[in-house]
């Protein structure tokens, strides 16, 4: 654990809110994954379900109208059971991809 301490009456306000936003950055980094895989239209409700991202997942539209493309944010602790969940409901191609950093 970290405490970043900051003089409230510093003069270097800017630098100060840029430090502690690329502190966040980096943890947030540290504490996700992102997971994407491709799922059938019909199964894409409840593989959202099982991935449902830090505010909404992105889905995308692939050249096969039956299937959509889903990028998720996942907890690194989570990561394991949610790809052995999505392999079992039918979602193929599951990539997981480690974030190096972030601004959320």
């Amino acid at each position: 654990q970290a405490i970043l301490i900051a003089n409230p009456e510093s003069k270097h306000q800017p630098i100060i809110d840029l430090l502690k936003r690329r502190i966040e950055g980096y943890i947030t980094a540290t504490k996700f994954v992102m997971v994407m895989y491709n799922v059938s239209v019909e199964l894409l409700d409840q593989a959202i379900a099982v991935t449902p991202g830090k505010r909404s997942p992105t889905v995308t539209a692939l050249d096969d109208p039956n299937f959509k493309a889903v990028s998720s944010l996942v907890a690194t602790k989570e990561v394991s059971e949610k790809m052995d969940i999505l392999h079992d409901l039918g979602a193929t191609d599951i990539l997981v991809i480690d974030l190096k950093n972030t601004r959320m």
